[in-house]
């Protein structure tokens, strides 16, 4: 990556804003907010990892060892993983459970996967970074308060988390869920040395209005890790992909179990992967590249967007 061993000598240096403590674990959401963009061509990797439900440990081995690959053998400047990679995303397991009994036994053990920022495995995620000099985008079930959340972590190449997104949208709707399983409630773009680079998780990515957002805030590239839905190449799933990334004008990566989906920022793809593979994609997020995408847009007639109910 362009000029990263100056960034790191910069970064040690000088301390652009405080670090927020959470528990013990340094969190800098706004670490490179005052600094300028410095690079414009990254590698990015996707790491479709096939993961076990319930087994943090089993997960997390596989994700260390497809991230060590895609770093070291495959040259990735920022590895993506996918959704849930870290328990095995197992909520829909809790939701369609019909007996009482068991249903109750689900949900403490769906509780006791939950993974604070400060947990063992998150920071594992922040020390491998930080030796394999790259970002790394992580899927877990965080455990915040006596909440749970959808979420993924941007972690720098110092082993900072950068960025965290929590899901906004569940398919399966929000009353079947047991009542500590939250949905996220905005949509944060995160400056990084490479761009503004944005995540959603997803369901999200079946809704126009998320990527939009995050596009209008900025973002120069699209994360979408996903454990749900996909399909083949001419299928509804990468339509819909290579529709987001084309009306918003941003290269997007999705990395789901059983694909992975590069596409560019014209909507073009770029790069598949099958179950367990890596794939990759040098995108380049030169400013240039998103001057007057949105030119055209007039948000005075949007306002039935707004509304909770339009259809009247």
């Amino acid at each position: 990556m362009q000029h990263r061993a100056f960034i790191k000598f910069v970064m040690l240096a000088i301390l652009v804003c405080p670090a927020n403590q959470v528990s013990g674990q340094s969190v800098k959401l706004g670490k490179y907010k005052a600094q300028p963009q410095t690079i414009t061509k990254v590698r990015i990797a996707s790491a479709a990892v096939l993961t076990e439900k319930w087994d943090k440990q089993t997960n997390w081995e596989r994700i260390e060892r497809m991230v060590r690959k895609a770093a070291v053998e495959g040259g990735a400047d920022v590895v993506v993983t996918l959704e849930g990679a870290l328990e095995g995303y197992v909520i829909n397991e809790v939701n369609k459970e019909k007996d009482p009994e068991r249903k109750a036994e689900l949900k403490k053990e769906f509780f006791k996967l939950g993974e604070p920022l400060d947990g063992p495995y998150i920071s594992k995620a922040c020390d491998l970074a930080d030796k394999l000099d790259i970002f790394f985008v992580l899927g877990f079930l965080e455990l915040r308060k006596r909440s749970l959340f959808n979420s993924a972590v941007l972690i720098d190449h110092e082993g900072e988390i950068i960025g965290r997104y929590s899901k906004t949208h569940f398919a399966q709707g929000y009353q079947v869920n047991p009542d500590f399983y939250c949905p996220g409630e905005d949509y944060p773009v995160f400056d990084t040395p490479f761009g503004k680079a944005g995540i959603l998780i997803c369901y999200d990515r079946q809704l126009p209005e998320p990527a939009r957002i995050l596009a209008l805030k900025g973002a120069q590239v699209l994360f979408v890790p996903s454990f749900g839905s996909y399909t083949d190449t001419d299928g509804w799933n990468t339509i819909l992909l290579r529709t987001r990334a084309y009306e918003n004008g941003f290269p997007l990566v999705f990395c789901h179990p059983y694909q992975s989906l590069l596409i560019t920022r014209r909507g073009e793809i770029k790069a598949t992967g099958n179950p367990g593979e890596i794939v990759y994609y040098e995108i380049d997020t030169s400013p240039e590249n998103y001057e007057g995408r949105f030119v055209n847009r007039r948000p005075a007639t949007y306002l039935p967007l707004t509304e909770e109910n339009p259809i009247k």
